[in-house]
């Protein structure tokens, strides 16, 4: 799996305008893509844009992109400055088998997104095992649960991020208090750069 995490700090459009340009143009022609596997967009505790797109590989994830940035360009008006991009291979990602169910029978609900970007992560396979071992079964188990997709950056290794989805945010923020405990006992040299959070406006798996 691939994912492109992007944020619009900056927004000249409202919420709902936006909203509906997603649903309306953006979404159609991304699950038209061979490849296209979810995607989850939000407003954070900031009032930026973030989406989650998810993705079979690489190469699927850059034909794709092409089609939210030809989006972007019909919609300027959207975003007046540029916006922050993270992409790179799940390293681990897991669906719970509700959130698949609702996906197959057409459901798509809200859920509550919290992502989590980290600097200092060896490239070690005490990492991965650390992350197998520990992180994911806890984020598994955890109540509430219904997605993570774990990603290390295509430009920096060394950066990492971990995109969690929960039905509510209390179940969502103990989780993530939770992960960082375990880093700090696991990957004390981890660092947490960046937290950002909120409930999806769209929600698509597939």
């Amino acid at each position: 799996m691939y994912v492109n995490l992007r944020r619009y700090p900056k927004l000249s459009a409202d919420k709902e305008t936006i909203h509906r340009s997603v649903q309306d143009d953006l979404l159609p022609r991304l699950r038209e893509r061979e490849g296209f596997r979810a995607y989850c967009a939000f407003w954070d505790e900031e009032g930026a844009g973030v989406s989650v797109s998810v993705f079979d590989d690489q190469e699927a994830a850059h034909r794709s992109t092409e089609v939210a940035r030809q989006w972007v360009m019909r919609h300027q008006d959207f975003f007046p400055g540029r916006g922050e991009e993270f992409a790179g291979a799940c390293i681990a990602q897991e669906v719970s088998d509700d959130l698949a169910r609702e996906a197959s029978g057409g459901r798509q609900g809200s859920v509550y997104v919290l992502i989590r970007e980290l600097a200092n992560v060896p490239g070690t396979q005490d990492t991965r095992a650390f992350v197998e071992q520990r992180t994911l079964p806890m984020i598994t188990r955890w109540p509430g649960f219904k997605a993570v997709y774990m990603v290390r950056g295509d430009r920096d290794g060394s950066r990492a991020a971990v995109a969690t989805l929960f039905d509510t945010r209390q179940n969502a923020v103990a989780c993530h208090e939770r992960a960082v405990d375990l880093l700090k006992e696991g990957l004390p040299r981890v660092e947490v750069t960046r937290v950002v959070q909120g409930q999806s406006a769209t929600l698509v798996v597939q």
